[in-house]
């Protein structure tokens, strides 16, 4: 096997493994988080599309080059294909929205409206995209969770968590608390950093803020899942909660390692 700049691997044929399929979707589903958060990530898109690109042509081009072997793989997304046509005043084609992204690549000023529009095309490529890669590839737990997920340690300061969920918009935040994986919630740290002391409260460990009141979600049962479970097993047994929800993936031998999370987010 041949290996990318990206350490992705790349089989002899034009194919993509599974495997592969998986890793640009990563890359492109990573990048596309980035300009949510950021309308500045707009060139972390066009970096992931280049390197699955440059895998499909196999051999390094601009990205104009590229649209041609990267359209074969969105004949699969129903998103870029099918909604397309039938509500195209809502929906984009693939031409149209790798149009605007070229265009923008190209293009040196990225600024205003013009940056906005081409940063949200390119986030709907990505959704059309990722939905392409994966259509051929086993619904699997581990297969669609977001590996190596941002955790928090019990002896880390209260501020610490807070920090996290405010940069990165998180609603949760998975950390082990005893022999119990758990969640700290936004809920539960504004409800807590509301009771005063602001400043020793936040100067808190977490282990210590939990036993002195703030609330923590205790996942156990259906909301610990193992990479291998098919997801419409999981989806079979959820109900619809109020606020958002996410699932922790541990490891099959090891519980009391975390290899991912999942939330209702990644499976749509």
């Amino acid at each position: 096997m041949l290996m990318t700049p990206s350490s992705a691997p790349v089989s002899a044929g034009s194919d993509l493994l599974p495997q592969e399929r998986i890793f640009y979707r990563d890359r492109l589903r990573e990048a596309r988080y980035a300009a949510l958060a950021d309308a500045e990530g707009f060139g972390a898109i066009c970096f992931a599309l280049e390197a699955l690109g440059l895998r499909l042509l196999k051999k390094q081009a601009a990205l104009g080059s590229y649209r041609e072997k990267i359209a074969e793989q969105a004949l699969h997304s129903l998103v870029l294909v099918d909604m397309a046509a039938v509500f195209p005043s809502r929906f984009k084609s693939f031409e149209a929205l790798y149009t605007i992204v070229n265009n923008a690549r190209n293009d040196a000023m990225h600024t205003g409206a013009y940056a906005r529009h081409a940063t949200e095309a390119a986030i709907e490529l990505c959704i059309g995209l990722e939905e392409a890669l994966m259509a051929e590839v086993e619904q699997t737990v581990g297969n669609l969770m977001v590996s190596s997920p941002i955790t928090v340690e019990p002896w880390q300061p209260v501020a610490h968590a807070r920090q996290l969920m405010l940069m990165h918009s998180f609603s949760f935040l998975p950390v082990r608390l005893g022999e119990a994986w758990c969640l700290v919630s936004e809920l539960g740290l504004a409800k807590y950093l509301s009771l005063g002391a602001r400043k020793a409260r936040l100067s808190e460990s977490i282990a210590t803020a939990s036993e002195r009141g703030m609330e923590v979600v205790v996942i156990e049962g259906r909301g610990l899942l193992r990479a291998s479970m098919p997801v419409g097993d999981v989806l079979a047994g959820a109900r619809v909660q109020d606020g958002p929800m996410l699932w922790l993936v541990v490891e099959e031998q090891h519980p009391e390692r975390l290899a991912g999370v999942l939330s209702p987010f990644e499976l749509m």
